[in-house]
């Protein structure tokens, strides 16, 4: 009987032996339909379908920028009109690289033989043939459309008739605050860094008790956690809520919009002392792939009195002002302090899911899992759609919204630690309806409202 033939038949019984390291060797193959991202794979065309952040302004200089994204080379350019041009990477001529092409007036110029590109893929010239030559009507060369946004270079690579709107969510233009652009590479398949957003219980082991002081002490304490989708399962949240005193709650939405983007609270310490209602969106941000086994964590961070702590100056590209999302310097300091960048390389290039063996704490994870491969069969609505029954035009505003928040309340411990649990979850599932009982507000009028009602849960549970 063959090694192979053996390993076979391994039986459950061997697989939970100790020492059972030979049983267990097995070759398992990653989950292609959710971590392939290349040209015509199943997500790959989701995340084309949206607009995605592919650099920072900043890294637009006099220079055309290479980049890769989605497994496509292309190059992006300011040209001296200002208008951005995101191209394929090698000239349709003879395949130069753009990269070291010459920014032009209008356009980016190949280096090799003069061919002239405009930002949309029109050729305009083609300085080494004949006068008469027709060769630059007969072609486009591969372009993308652009846009630029607090600081961020944003890409559509889906078909052309199928654009949608730049989203324009409620938390990317809040008045009185300042917004800063950050991009950090990551060198693992995409969904091991975004499917980490939706696993709150990490943040108390990796960023607290494994490593001291990567986040504030509060998340040391492990929260009591519900996740539910969100626009008509295009995307979700959860709800952490911990016990902070006797007399105090705090209750956490993280909200993650498919197919990569989410929004994130607050990671300094509020004043746990003292009622705070509706602290807002400390982070938006996209998990964009490289190719396969690499990808950025591209986004904003928002700063502003209601947002204190943190350093505006500690972000932009491979930096950002808090601890555990970079790369250590060495491999001593990765093994000392490991943080999200260790944490989710270390998986490998593409985790296997089928060789993990998930827990209670891993329900966000698999519920991402499965809303995502729903989504990439087509089986789930198109993000915005009409739910039966509901006015489309409200859910058109709803798929604006983060719903995305901290909030520190008043509420009495109850006698047990059981019943104060099950109280925990009986507040956050109370928080969340007001913050969809709000749907359909916008700016102030929807901040009011639910501080309004925040206030009134307190008193309900004061009395």
């Amino acid at each position: 009987m063959s090694v192979q033939e053996t390993m076979g038949k391994s039986s459950d019984a061997n697989l939970a032996a100790p020492y059972g390291g030979y049983y267990s060797r097995g070759v398992v193959a990653p989950e292609p339909e959710l971590t392939a991202v290349g040209p015509g794979t199943p997500m790959g065309e989701y995340l084309r379908s949206q607009w995605q952040p592919v650099c920072l302004s900043e890294q637009i200089t006099d220079l055309p920028l290479a980049i890769r994204i989605m497994g496509e080379d292309l190059v992006v350019f300011r040209d001296k009109s200002g208008r951005i041009g995101i191209l394929h990477r090698h000239c349709s001529h003879r395949g130069t690289s753009l990269e070291y092409g010459i920014v032009s007036e209008r356009g980016i110029r190949c280096c090799y033989h003069g061919w002239l590109f405009d930002v949309d893929g029109t050729i305009l010239e083609t300085p080494g043939e004949p006068p008469n030559s027709k060769l630059k009507n007969s072609i486009f060369h591969g372009a993308y459309p652009a846009l630029e946004k607090n600081g961020l270079v944003f890409a559509y690579m889906g078909p052309t008739d199928k654009k949608p709107l730049f989203p324009q969510r409620e938390p990317y233009d809040l008045p009185c605050q300042t917004v800063k652009a950050f991009s950090l590479d990551l060198s693992n398949n995409w969904l091991q860094s975004y499917e980490n957003t939706m696993d709150p219980v990490h943040s108390v082991f990796l960023h607290h008790r494994s490593t001291g002081t990567q986040l504030t002490p509060a998340f040391g304490e492990i929260p009591h956690v519900e996740y539910q989708d969100t626009g008509n399962g295009n995307g979700m949240m959860y709800i952490s809520k911990r016990r902070m005193n006797d007399e105090m709650i705090w209750v956490r939405h993280v909200h993650c919009i498919f197919p990569n983007e989410a929004h994130v609270g607050t990671i300094f310490d509020m004043d746990y002392t003292v009622e705070n209602h509706f602290r807002r969106v400390f982070i938006s941000r996209w998990i964009v792939p490289y190719d396969d086994t690499s990808c950025a964590m591209i986004g904003w961070r928002f700063f502003s009195d209601e947002l204190p702590g943190g350093d505006a100056s500690a972000c932009g590209y491979n930096k950002i002002d808090f601890g555990g999302q970079t790369e250590q310097p060495d491999y001593e300091s990765k093994q000392r302090f490991p943080g999200d960048w260790e944490a989710q390389a270390s998986q490998g290039p593409i985790a296997v899911h089928a060789a993990e063996h998930l827990g209670a704490t891993d329900t966000g994870v698999a519920l991402m899992r499965r809303l995502l491969r729903r989504a990439v069969r087509g089986e789930a609505p198109a993000a915005g759609s009409a739910p039966e029954g509901v006015d489309d035009a409200v859910t058109r505003l709803n798929a604006e919204l983060a719903y995305c928040q901290d909030s520190v309340l008043h509420v009495p411990k109850h006698r047990t630690s059981e019943e104060d649990w099950s109280l925990l979850g009986d507040v956050g599932r109370k928080v969340t309806d007001v913050l969809i009982e709000a749907d359909g507000l916008e700016g102030e009028q929807r901040t009011g409202q639910v501080v309004s009602r925040l206030k009134e849960l307190t008193a309900s549970y004061a009395s």
